[in-house]
């Protein structure tokens, strides 16, 4: 009889970890729905046109800070606290910003390389077709994805998500799970041939991000790997563009 407390408990543990990452992303396509509706009029009120690259660039920022309420929202309401660990970097949680953006990279490159190799083609991004013709739009997101895009999405994918697989089945089967889930919500920004090698890659960067995550517990570092992974994506694309453009 004493086991029976334990055994509910342990099943409790894996529900909430199944029924909590899908509550919190139910509410963060909510709640960024809303943000996202809510911001195009407002551009209006500003005399921004939504289809500039401004307007673009705003909507985009509308979209994350809806992640970040939502994220923040069901951590607090279903008291989750636990699994959000913010602090200060320390030299150490430095050294792994270091490591991290380094490791990233490099493995985009190989991972992008290996499939140029095999004849792979890649799919086509929605972000990098919104700024082809007006590529100042990639450096409008530069601040959005450090502020915005890297601290919500870790606080959803490896604060959140991770930290509840992590709770019910240990640290291995939470990195790949909620990498997983983390390539598959971005299925909707890409399109064409290569769908599934570059959600293949989104989930290698994404474990990445869960393993620095894991070692250091501090959602600061991966989040500032995070912004400057895509800073790095932004500048690249923003010097091909303008460069065949000249």
């Amino acid at each position: 009889m004493a086991s029976t407390p334990s055994l509910f408990d342990k099943h409790r543990v894996h529900l909430r970890a199944f029924g909590g990452s899908l509550a919190v992303i139910l509410l963060v396509l909510l709640i960024a729905g809303i943000a996202v509706a809510l911001a195009d009029p407002l551009l209006s009120v500003f005399g921004v046109d939504s289809d500039s690259a401004l307007g673009r660039a705003a909507i985009s920022a509308a979209q994350f800070i809806g992640f970040g309420i939502a994220g923040g929202g069901y951590a607090l309401l279903t008291d989750q606290r636990q699994f959000i660990s913010i602090e200060l970097p320390s030299r150490s949680d430095m050294l792994w910003i270091g490591i991290g953006i380094v490791t990233l990279l490099a493995l985009f490159g190989a991972v992008s390389g290996l499939f140029s190799l095999l004849g792979i083609e890649s799919a086509d991004s929605a972000i990098v077709e919104q700024g082809q013709d007006n590529p100042v739009y990639f450096l409008y997101l530069i601040p959005i994805t450090i502020f915005l895009v890297g601290p919500t999405e870790e606080l959803i994918f490896r604060g959140i998500i991770q930290g509840h697989f992590r709770e019910a089945y240990g640290s291995v089967v939470a990195v790949i799970t909620a990498s997983s889930i983390f390539a598959v919500i971005h299925f909707s920004s890409y399109q064409g041939n290569g769908l599934i090698a570059t959600l293949t890659t989104i989930m290698i960067l994404g474990s990445t991000l869960g393993v620095i995550y894991e070692r250091t517990r501090n959602l600061v570092v991966p989040a500032v790997v995070h912004g400057l992974f895509n800073t790095v994506q932004f500048f690249f694309v923003y010097a091909s563009i303008t460069t065949s453009m000249g």
